[in-house]
């Protein structure tokens, strides 16, 4: 059986082993054919503590590993059965697998992942819509945290892993929850993998097709939406990004969540999408510690519960700070002191020409976001007369030229 190596003579090389055939096998393979191939071979070894048998399996890999001569690493994982789930164990196990590779100077880990896991994947993708953005399948090498992971066996199938092992005699456990269908990649493989497989019109290897077919499509959307970003915008315009066609918005938006370190799931994205291509004028929605904004033409990001000033005084000339704003005083003294609030119901301005208006009209007619409408500061002088309201109307712009008040946003605090 041919492995496909992604590694050098001089390299330490960790092989995650379950016990089930498939690592079995590749540790079989590591330690008669290519054992010239790598300078160290360690092995890790994650007890999931779900069944009564793993204790077993975790006893005869170190008592094996103990035999060759191979050091081992294992760990049980402290996961309450009825809290267990894939995402968890995988986050767990990786946890682990980063520690012990750094602990051992380890350059590549080794698993598994077989042509079989393959298609299994590729057809997860499809049917669970997880296909775009992103590359489908699992790829042969791919980088980790100061590390690379490797799938040797990612073109060998499982029926020649289990032929190799019936051959050669190699010992391996079999896992009986592989054979539920609760968790989805059970399913596939159960329920539709026997189906494609024995239909004579159907050919699984047109999944790997698919698969670099996307993975094409993928690159370019990908180029398309860092050519729409190249300024790094911190703001979007809701009317330019819906020109796009879907699966370009997609990207976009998904690419520019994830430089702030945001990674939705496509779903919401596409709900997020919607929003901004539909009549609703402002919308949020939270991403764990921001909201993206959805006000008017404008897309963008603000903390999630961030401290609002509510009121600030302003007893002399000089440059303040108001929830982003930058507010720059250079009064007459009689005209001072001047108070910078945030909006109070009943709250009205008188525009010249126009009479009184209640600010929340004001709001309306500019267009102001339901964030901004909380945290804009409101001027008001030595009388408590408004004379300012953020950048959107300010008296002293046509009244007594020889003051100044200005008004200024992107102050960051």
């Amino acid at each position: 059986m041919e492995l496909k190596c992604s590694w050098s003579k001089s390299e330490t090389v960790a092989l995650a082993i379950s016990g089930g055939v498939d690592s079995m096998v590749l540790y079989h393979l590591l330690k008669t054919s290519y054992s010239e191939t790598f300078r160290r071979l360690i092995l890790l070894h994650v007890n999931h503590g779900q069944r009564a048998a793993s204790m077993k399996e975790a006893a005869y890999i170190e008592v094996m590993a103990q035999r060759d001569n191979v050091h081992c690493e294992t760990i049980k994982l402290d996961l309450p059965h009825e809290d267990f789930s894939q995402a968890r164990a995988r986050e767990e196990r990786y946890r682990f697998f980063d520690e012990m590779m750094v602990r051992h100077g380890a350059a590549v880990l080794l698993t598994a992942h077989h042509l079989d896991d393959q298609y299994e994947s590729v057809l997860h993708q499809v049917l669970t819509g997880r296909y775009l953005p992103g590359k489908m399948g699992i790829p042969a090498v791919r980088t980790a945290e100061g590390y690379r992971i490797a799938r040797p066996l990612i073109k060998v199938t499982r029926n020649e892993i289990e032929d190799y092992a019936g051959a050669e005699g190699v010992t391996y456990f079999e896992d009986e929850t592989n054979n539920e269908t609760a968790y989805t990649r059970n399913y596939i493989r159960h329920n539709l993998v026997p189906h494609i497989k024995t239909s004579s019109h159907l050919q699984q290897s047109q999944l790997l097709n698919l698969a670099d077919d996307l993975s094409e499509v993928d690159d370019m959307l990908r180029e398309d939406a860092l050519r729409f970003l190249k300024d790094a915008p911190s703001v979007l315009s809701r009317a330019v990004i819906n020109k796009k066609r879907r699966i370009s918005r997609i990207y976009i938006l998904n690419h520019w969540l994830s430089s702030a370190g945001l990674y939705p799931r496509r779903k919401y994205i596409e709900e997020m999408l919607d929003i901004a291509d539909s009549d609703v004028a402002q919308a949020e929605f939270p991403i764990g510690d921001s909201l993206l904004v959805i006000s008017y033409d404008e897309i963008y990001l603000e903390q999630r519960g961030k401290k609002i000033i509510k009121r600030l005084e302003i007893p002399r000339n000089g440059v303040y700070d108001f929830n982003g704003y930058k507010i720059t005083v250079e009064m007459d003294e009689d005209d001072l002191p001047l108070t910078a609030r945030t909006r109070q119901d009943g709250d009205r301005i008188k525009l010249l020409g126009v009479g009184h208006k209640k600010i929340s009209r004001l709001f309306i007619d500019h267009k102001v976001s339901k964030s901004d409408r909380e945290s804009m500061p409101v001027i008001t002088d030595r009388h408590h007369q408004i004379i300012a309201v953020g950048t959107i109307y300010n008296i002293m712009e046509t009244q007594r030229k020889h003051s100044r008040l200005l008004i200024e946003k992107g102050v960051k605090q």
